[in-house]
């Protein structure tokens, strides 16, 4: 063959492949080590568009369908690849008010994909890929007038099955009410369907494949309902779902329904070799928009005390309120908390009489609110408070202007559409009036911390509060070792632990099971930019002096968190850093004692200090003088028990 016909031959050859549809593209991290690979293949005469997720060539995700049904038409099966935009590098860095890392960065590496379906409709498939996970939502960016509606979303997770995991249920009750308050179902077999037939919820962590991940979603906008996750994927894989058609309080279908344009929330997988990974991770928060809030000069974190735990009726008495604001200043904690049922305060005072005592004492106060979700035609005004945006915007100008610092707003109770949209309309006004917000109650955090971050927290775990009753008790220690690796990891959690005395609920005590220590330890393993300490203000006046004192030190926002030792509702060793200021904390979430070995921070190497550790039975204190450090710590533990301390400069 001479080299002309080679040249043609050649020429023809390039011309083919540059006229194939392309089938395959992969996106990976800055470091290499997390990979997305996209197809979009034929296999039995359908075109389906799937992804998989690697970690240093491990599998993570198995080849898992993508796409979803818009107004009955398909979005992703027999989809024609259009085009594919340049990868984007992001290196965005932004500021919290609160959580695990106050300075944060959004570093990753995005590309966006553009498909036709069989329709001819375009859409987006935005990636980004992070050193941690990746992340993946679809696009309808044209504008028009219509009003579209999503019957399903195919997103799949296939979860390699040789492993183990821990979720929870979607929250369902008798009250049928989505409230994430349902205990982790702790090393199951992978792909287990849930006993109710109604879903998981996020988040959902696994350990398979040697590997470390969560599977969570982020960025809610009130354009799509929160979701969660079932078993009706190919194969049994995990797949998206979206609420529950008779979830009460809103009589409206569970689809999305909204103009363009409009995107989806993120899916997102966080990946790593080991857990600190996933409990380090701020993925969640990276993947939402910027903060909207021009001067955050007045949120502050802090810590607060609240009276209703261990009486719910103290919180009509003015006098036993006053109290509660002489705690809060003698330890000094930042605020106290008013809960349900302040309107009727009697006794020789009212709430506002609280405010202003508060003040004089140094101790901002925070009010409890209904969030009048599916009350919005209530004839009772005073009901609809927080869901009527003129009657909203009026008590937020009024409390704002008595001198509250913050609302906790309860009582949301489903995920649709219509209740998600409720939440960034509170985030924003109460910004606008200068209020810090507890969402309890509430949804899982999808990130509104970013965006509205007067958001210090979110209830969305069964709390201190669940513990008036015994059976909830015996099971604190090994749900109080479980969270941090699941639940905690996607945001703050308002948990109101700290409590050393026994609830008394109907005249009926409910015993304490975890030792004293553990309690206090809690502090530093729970992540809360608003900390609400539960237990009555006799419990915490009578503490020693040195858990006195770390009461009143430890902060409630940090510079930096670290997982030092721990596996999923069995341990937990957690060490936080605000300035050259380090506090641990660790637990025992079993019924047998054991001890735990741990390497501390490198900047504490060389330092003495005292860790605070369990007594000779659970309720009592002992305390471990640590001198020069070499880094390595040997501690024991009680049964259900944890020790704590702090390693200042």
């Amino acid at each position: 063959m001479n080299k002309l016909k080679m040249a043609v031959l050649l020429l023809g050859t390039v011309l083919l492949a540059s006229c194939m549809p392309a089938e395959s593209w992969e996106l990976t991290s800055k470091d290499g080590k997390v990979r997305f690979v996209l197809e979009n293949k034929e296999a039995d005469g359908v075109t389906n568009l799937s992804y998989s997720v690697y970690f240093n060539d491990t599998v993570a995700v198995e080849k898992s369908l993508l796409g979803l049904v818009m107004d009955k038409q398909e979005y992703g099966k027999d989809a024609r690849f259009v085009s594919a935009a340049p990868v984007r590098d992001i290196a965005e860095a932004y500021r919290l008010k609160s959580g695990k890392r106050m300075n944060a960065v959004d570093d990753c590496r995005e590309q966006i994909f553009t498909f036709r379906s069989e329709k001819g409709h375009d859409f987006l498939l935005t990636v980004r890929v992070y050193e941690d996970g990746v992340a993946f939502r679809y696009g309808f960016p044209d504008a028009d007038n219509h009003t579209h509606t999503i019957q399903s979303e195919h997103t799949e997770f296939a979860v390699p099955v040789d492993g183990k995991a821990w979720i929870h249920p979607y929250d369902w009750n008798n009250r049928k009410k989505p409230s994430y308050e349902q205990y982790s179902e702790n090393g199951i077999d992978i792909r287990s369907a849930c006993k109710h037939g109604r879903g998981w919820a996020f988040p959902m962590l696994f350990h398979t494949n040697g590997l470390w991940m969560m599977i969570t979603e982020a960025l809610l906008d009130g354009t799509y309902p929160a979701t969660h996750i079932d078993n009706s994927g190919t194969f049994g894989a995990y797949k998206i779902r979206f609420p529950e058609p008779d979830e009460p309080i809103v009589p409206d279908a569970p689809e999305p329904v909204s103009q363009m344009p409009w995107y989806t929330p993120w899916r997102v997988v966080i990946v790593g070799d080991n857990p600190d990974v996933i409990f380090r991770s701020q993925m969640v928060s990276h993947l939402n928009p910027a903060s909207v809030v021009q001067d955050d000069s007045w949120i502050k974190a802090g810590r607060a005390c609240w009276s209703w735990w261990y009486n719910g009726a103290s919180v009509r008495d003015y006098k036993e309120q006053l109290k509660y604001a002489d705690l809060s200043a003698a330890m000094g904690w930042e605020y106290m908390l008013i809960d349900a049922g302040w309107q009727r305060m009697g006794n020789g005072g009212s709430m506002e009489d609280v405010v202003k005592y508060a003040a004089r004492k140094g101790v901002g106060v925070w009010l409890w609110y209904h969030s009048g979700a599916g009350l919005e035609d209530d004839t009772v005004a005073a009901r609809r408070l927080m869901c009527d945006p003129e009657l909203r915007r009026a008590e937020m100008k009024r409390i704002s202007d008595l001198g509250v610092k913050g609302i906790k707003v309860d009582f949301f109770d489903s995920d649709k559409q219509r209740v998600i949209r409720l939440y960034p309309a509170i985030l924003k006004d109460a910004a606008d009036h200068r209020l810090m917000v507890d969402l309890h109650g509430a949804t899982l955090p999808r990130g509104f911390e970013r965006t509205y971050p007067n958001l210090m927290t979110t209830e969305a775990i069964r709390g201190g509060e669940t513990l008036g009753q015994q059976a909830r008790c015996d099971r604190a220690a090994e749900h109080n070792a479980t969270v941090p690796f699941t639940r905690n990891v996607v945001g703050s959690m308002d948990y109101t632990p700290v409590t050393f005395s026994n609830k008394i609920r109907r005249g009926i005590p409910a015993v304490r099971r975890t030792t004293v220590a553990h309690q206090l330890a809690l502090a530093v393993v729970f992540e809360s930019g608003f900390q609400c300490f539960a237990d009555r203000a006799e419990a915490y006046l009578a503490l020693p002096e040195l858990p006195k004192q770390f009461l009143k030190e430890v902060p409630a926002a940090w510079d930096e968190s670290c997982l030092l030792a721990g596996y999923p509702s069995d341990y937990v060793v957690v060490a936080r850093r605000l300035g050259e200021d380090w506090y641990i904390g660790g637990i025992n979430g079993k019924s047998e004692a054991r001890e735990l070995e741990f390497t501390l921070p490198a900047s504490c190497k060389g330092k003495s200090f005292t860790l605070i550790t369990d007594g000779e039975d659970k309720d009592s204190f002992s305390y471990m003088p640590v001198t020069d450090s070499d880094g390595m710590l040997k501690v024991k533990l009680l049964p259900n028990g944890g020790f704590a301390g702090r390693i200042g400069k």
